[in-house]
């Protein structure tokens, strides 16, 4: 089992250091504050709890950027971060907005394509990181809390796609057919 403390190297986040102040709020106590694990049990979070990173970001940093290689997916912890999507020549078109308790670039759960938008924290922010690797491990050694992961995962995916499709769908303009069609 990999050492809690030590230091992980990720592809967006390069290294991560899991050790924490004092003062700081637990990674345990603010996974029981998301809903993303509501319905672990104490022992299943504390097994979460050490594959879960957090860090902190300022105003205007990237989080993630379009086209790198998908490791895993975040939790805004606290703050809000922006989806942008490149346009070209260094412009981005803002696309989304997300705040306390959603979750970002979960499709790399799934896949490993590139990711399709950058993430930058639209003020200071915290988030939570669970990369893939760990989670597959997870699978591995305790199917059943893995598997309760990634269906939580799925219905929280589910979820914004039906907010996503009910929205094009209040994008469209009705249209009068022709009565012979």
């Amino acid at each position: 089992m990999p050492d809690p403390d030590a230091t992980y190297t990720d592809p967006e986040w390069g290294n991560v250091l899991r050790k924490k102040a004092a003062t700081e709020e637990t990674i345990l106590s603010i996974l029981k504050s998301l809903s993303m694990f509501e319905t672990l049990t104490g022992p299943e979070l504390v097994k979460v709890e050490r594959i879960v990173h957090r860090r902190r970001f300022t105003a205007g940093e990237v989080i993630i950027r379009a086209r790198s290689l998908r490791s895993g997916m975040y939790i805004v912890k606290s703050g809000s971060v922006d989806v942008v999507r490149p346009m070209g020549n260094g412009i981005f078109q803002k696309v989304g907005h997300l705040e306390v308790g959603d979750l970002l670039g979960e499709f790399a759960i799934l896949d490993d394509s590139p990711r399709s938008t950058s993430i930058v924290a639209a003020e200071p922010s915290e988030l939570l990181g669970l990369f893939k690797p760990d989670l597959m491990e997870l699978v591995e050694t305790d199917p059943c809390l893995g598997l309760k992961i990634v269906l939580r995962v799925a219905e929280m995916m589910t979820l914004r796609l039906r907010q996503d499709i009910e929205h094009l769908r209040n994008l469209q303009k009705p249209v009068a057919l022709d009565r012979a069609v």
